[in-house]
């Protein structure tokens, strides 16, 4: 069975990796069974945590008594039971990895973003004893609210990377080790209703969320990744198939950039802006950006907007909405902007005040693609 699951892990999806067993071990072993972590402070000595994830081999012997091994039938049990459980649900999160599968859709979001801790953090409430539906649920449950919780932080300029976070994903999967579906939902709901870092600002860092959102070295994957999100959420509350996976896909011979409805030249805007700064900073805000092919985003660089938009008006439909073509003979479109109350409008034209009224509808939208109900539904 050991050897069978190891292969199967080495071997999964047609690409060799000698290394993905000893990922999977080390998530398997950090999520179900680390019960301490380095302290923050400089020469602190590792832990649970942190020697699991370079020597798990010594660790597992160290601490046999607590893993419940020693005896042949421990040993056994855990490489013919165990093992293959978590291995399974470790190849399940790579497949939503991969590929934009129905039903695991918040594992391929993180793994856009490159948060590749949720390897290890979906595995932490999972039972041995849990069937495939529960299993599938409780991953998708937590990646939920990894969604959340690294767009949150992005949008207010924090960091998300592996070792930044480290810390608070070891609490986090102590908090919800081998918890069922209904206290999983409602420990992760309640840690998203207590954070203080939201989509509208982090007032303890300073920070203003949406509003302060502008495209920077830092910012510009997740400002790609919000604005794929948003366009394929209204597309596909508009009757129209979910093309995220497209939208982000960057292989593909025209792929998808990051378009400014502003051109750059201050001279049309200096009665708007104090400064040719003010206007470069207001330009780059997420609410003057749109997604389109790289072919069309090249042709309309320095067009202005009354230009640009009878060519927007035949793209995505986020970026279609700027303009009226988009609000006739829609039925769909109608009824989703009807039933979410988002304020969806044309515009004429796109000044400053008509680049904040769009941060409104940016906000409805954050707030509706982003909300922690999402956990809830998985209750049903």
């Amino acid at each position: 069975n050991w050897k069978r699951e190891v292969f199967g892990l080495i071997s999964w999806g047609g690409e060799q990796d000698a290394e993905r067993d000893a990922a999977c071990i080390k998530a398997w072993l950090r999520a179900q069974h680390a019960t301490s972590v380095r302290d923050r402070r400089a020469g602190a000595t590792d832990k649970d945590w942190e020697l699991i994830g370079t020597v798990f081999h010594r660790w597992i012997r160290d601490n046999a008594k607590r893993l419940g091994l020693g005896k042949e039938e421990q040993n056994v049990g855990m490489m013919s039971e165990a093992f293959p459980f978590f291995a399974k649900a470790y190849k399940l999160i790579q497949e939503g990895a991969r590929s934009y599968t129905k039903g695991l859709e918040p594992i391929f979001y993180n793994a856009h973003n490159d948060f590749t801790w949720q390897n290890t953090v979906l595995l932490a409430p999972l039972c041995v004893s849990d069937d495939d539906e529960t299993v599938r649920r409780k991953l998708v449950a937590v990646a939920t609210y990894l969604d959340i919780w690294v767009m949150r932080r992005a949008t207010n300029y924090v960091r998300v990377g592996y070792s930044s976070t480290s810390y608070a994903m070891f609490l986090l999967c102590r908090d919800i080790r081998r918890k069922d579906l209904a206290e999983l939902v409602g420990i992760l709901s309640n840690k998203l209703s207590a954070d203080d870092i939201r989509f509208d600002g982090a007032p303890s860092k300073g920070r203003l969320g949406i509003d302060d959102l502008g495209l920077n070295q830092f910012s510009r994957r997740y400002i790609f990744h919000m604005l794929a999100r948003i366009t394929a959420y209204t597309e596909a509350q508009s009757g129209q198939p979910d093309l995220f996976d497209k939208y982000v896909d960057r292989q593909s011979k025209n792929a998808f950039d990051i378009e400014h409805i502003w051109a750059n030249n201050f001279e049309p805007y200096e009665g708007d802006f104090a400064s040719a700064s003010d206007f470069a900073r207001a330009r780059d805000n997420i609410a003057g950006l749109l997604l389109l092919p790289a072919d069309v985003n090249r042709s309309l660089q320095d067009k202005p907007y009354a230009d640009k938009a009878p060519h927007y008006a035949k793209q995505n439909l986020y970026a279609a909405s700027l303009t009226v073509a988009a609000y006739e003979h829609r039925p769909q479109f109608a009824a989703f902007r009807d039933t979410s109350g988002l304020a969806f409008h044309p515009f004429p034209e796109f000044g400053k005040a008509d680049q904040e009224d769009r941060r409104k509808l940016i906000h409805g939208l954050v707030e509706r693609i982003w909300s922690p109900e999402r956990l809830k539904d998985l209750l049903e």
